[in-house]
């Protein structure tokens, strides 16, 4: 396909913005399938982060890490250079919201790990960065394509989990929303490879491989949907914390309640019992 800078372009920043938001916070809805929450809003709306593999998210995180290392290596355009970027930091968000959730972690405790996962982000980030742009000016392939398809690999693995956390529980709980996006960002970085000078194979094969497997999960999702599984894990949380509002609730109108029918039922007794008395006097 002939080079036009237009659709690379645009097609890259079509890809920046399916395949980086879709962790971030958006619209919501309550229904089991047709669930249009993001991943991050959903964990935070239920306060939960039930059926999301935190192994998944930190493979994605070094994924994308070695993908934007290899991004800018390779020179390609600056929307597909920070696509990951952003994706890592809303994968960085998800990961400390399953130990904020979860694990009911304290802040400062919670924010040091986040601290101490930049830092390693930003120190291998720059290491992969200038191997690859030594490898690629020594003309060194065989470490360029290991470097490029790597993170594809990485991203690839932490598929995996989730696959195992689906099928333990009979439910995908990944947002329909957030599998939409993912797939149109992987299909429009793809589009936008093609329009640039050489097709880059090495880089398409990260977005494809997100697009597949996402695929994989829809279909998952469909199947558990038909056995009337889909959204099961979901459904039980809400169910117990509303239980749990109820008793709660019910307990605090109790323990509120003045004792006034016994207080009715005394004062009738010391009534009844003063007339009697007052009826032997005369």
């Amino acid at each position: 396909m002939a080079y036009n800078k237009a659709a690379n372009a645009a097609f890259a920043w079509l890809g920046l913005v399916f395949w980086s938001f879709q962790l971030a916070p958006q619209g919501t809805s309550q229904h089991a399938f047709y669930d249009l929450n993001s991943v991050a809003w959903q964990n935070f709306r239920r306060k939960s982060t039930e059926g999301v593999s935190v192994v998944m998210l930190y493979f994605w995180f070094a994924g994308n890490m070695l993908y934007g290392a290899y991004a800018v290596a390779d020179k390609l355009y600056f929307g597909l250079i920070i696509q990951p970027q952003i994706f890592a930091f809303f994968t960085l968000l998800n990961i400390l919201q399953v130990y904020w959730y979860a694990y009911k972690w304290s802040l400062v405790k919670t924010c040091s790990v986040g601290a101490i996962l930049c830092i390693a982000y930003a120190g291998l980030h720059i290491g992969f960065w200038k191997a690859e742009e030594r490898a690629i000016a020594n003309h060194n392939d065989g470490v360029v394509t290991f470097l490029g398809v790597l993170p594809a690999i990485v991203i690839a693995a932490g598929f995996f989990p989730e696959f195992y956390v689906c099928v333990k529980e009979q439910s995908v709980e990944m947002s329909n929303f957030f599998i939409m996006l993912d797939i149109m960002g992987g299909v429009f970085s793809t589009i936008s490879l093609a329009f640039d000078h050489t097709f880059d194979y090495v880089a398409s094969i990260t977005y494809l491989i997100v697009v597949l497997l996402d695929i994989v999960l829809v279909i998952m999702k469909v199947y558990f949907f038909v056995r009337g599984t889909q959204g099961r894990v979901h459904r039980s949380s809400i169910a117990d914390s509303s239980t749990s509002s109820c008793a709660e609730s019910q307990y605090s109108k109790t323990s509120e309640m003045p004792p006034r029918s016994f207080a009715n039922k005394d004062n009738v007794e010391l009534k009844q019992l003063e007339e009697g008395k007052q009826s032997v006097q005369s």
